[in-house]
C-alpha cells in the first residue's frame, strides 16, 4: 500500500514536472530558425563594416531601423560581348537613406532615363546588362567591327558593394570595368560614396584639401600600398611630381577605421602599378576633415 501511494504521488507530480520542463526549453527553441535556400540571383543579406559609429558601439541611437541589404547579380552574354553586374541593394533602414541610396544606384547604373524600370533589384540588374549590350553593339559598329572572336569579345561590368554601415554613415564602393576589343588591357575605375544616416544626403568632399602636413601622411600611405620604405623608390614609381601631390580623381571617403584615399589608374603611377588605395586613421585625419564630415562623424 505504501508503494502504491508513492506511485500515485509521483503520477500526480508528473504533469507539473512536464510543464516546468517545457517552460525551461521554450526560450532555447524560440530563437532557432532553419537556413533558407537562397535563389540563384541573390545571396544572404547583411551589413559589412562595424555596427556603430567611430568610438561607439550603439547602432540604434540614430538609426532605430538598421540599414540592411541583399546581394543581386546578373550576367548577359550576347554576340557583342558579356556584361556583368553586382548590387548590394537596400532592403530596409531609415526611409530617407534607403530612398537616397536607391536613387544614386539608378543614376550610377544607367546612362538613360530609368523611369520605366520598376523598383525591383532583379529588373534593375537585367536592364543594366541589356542597356550595356546595346551600347557595346553601337560602339563596335562605330569602330567598323562586324564580328568579334570569343577570345577577344568585349566585356563590361559594374559592382556596387556596401563596405561600411553604422549609425552615422553608410559607404559604398563602385567598381567599373570595360574592355572593348583589340586592346592591351581594359579600363577600370574604383571609387567610394558616403551617405549620412541622419538625413540620407550624399557627402561631398570629406577632406579640406592637400597641404604640407597631410602630404606626409599620403606619402606614407602610398609607400604602404607599394610595399616600399624609401622615398626615392616612391619617386621612381610615380609619374607625377610628388612635391605637388594631387588629390585622387575621385574624392576620399569615410570607412570604418578612417578616411580612404583611392587613386585611379594613371593618377600618379603607370597602369602596371594599379590604383593605389590606403586608409588614414581618423585620429590623424581629424584636422583635415571638412565641417560636413565632422558633423557626420560626431565625437570619435
Amino acid at each position: 500500500m505504501k508503494e502504491s501511494a508513492n506511485a500515485n504521488g509521483l503520477m500526480r507530480l508528473l504533469p507539473v514536472f512536464l510543464v516546468i520542463l517545457a517552460t525551461m526549453l521554450l526560450p532555447c527553441c524560440s530563437g532557432c530558425q532553419g537556413d533558407a535556400d537562397s535563389s540563384s540571383s541573390s545571396g544572404t543579406s547583411g551589413n559589412p563594416g562595424d555596427n556603430g559609429s567611430p568610438g561607439s558601439s550603439d547602432s540604434s541611437s540614430l538609426s532605430p531601423k538598421p540599414f540592411a541589404t541583399d546581394s543581386f547579380k546578373y550576367s548577359l552574354t550576347g554576340k557583342t560581348g558579356r556584361c556583368d553586374v553586382y548590387l548590394d541593394y537596400p532592403l530596409s533602414g531609415p526611409q530617407h537613406l534607403v530612398t537616397s541610396v536607391k536613387e544614386w544606384m539608378r543614376n550610377t547604373l544607367f546612362e538613360n532615363d530609368t523611369a520605366h524600370v520598376a523598383d525591383d533589384p532583379m529588373l534593375l540588374v537585367r536592364a543594366y546588362c541589356q542597356e550595356r549590350q546595346q551600347v557595346l553593339s553601337k560602339t563596335l559598329e562605330q569602330m567598323g567591327i562586324s564580328s568579334v572572336s570569343k577570345d577577344d569579345a568585349p566585356e563590361e561590368g559594374m559592382e556596387i558593394r556596401l563596405v561600411c554601415a553604422n549609425n552615422r554613415f553608410v559607404t559604398y564602393e563602385v567598381y567599373r570595368y570595360s574592355y572593348i576589343t583589340h586592346g592591351a588591357h581594359g579600363e577600370y575605375s574604383d571609387y567610394g560614396v558616403t551617405f549620412a544616416v541622419a538625413d540620407g544626403h550624399r557627402l561631398g568632399n570629406v577632406v579640406q584639401g592637400m597641404d604640407s602636413l597631410l602630404y606626409v601622411h599620403v606619402r606614407e600611405g602610398l609607400k604602404t600600398y607599394f610595399e616600399i620604405t624609401s622615398d626615392a623608390k616612391l619617386e621612381e614609381i610615380c609619374t607625377t611630381d610628388l612635391s605637388l601631390m594631387p588629390m585622387p580623381t575621385f574624392p576620399p571617403y569615410l570607412v570604418r577605421d578612417g578616411v580612404r584615399f583611392h587613386y585611379s589608374i594613371y593618377d600618379i603611377c603607370p597602369f602596371d602599378w594599379g590604383d593605389p588605395v590606403f586608409t588614414i586613421p581618423y585620429d590623424i585625419m581629424q584636422p583635415y576633415l571638412t565641417d560636413e564630415a565632422k558633423a557626420v562623424l560626431g565625437n570619435f
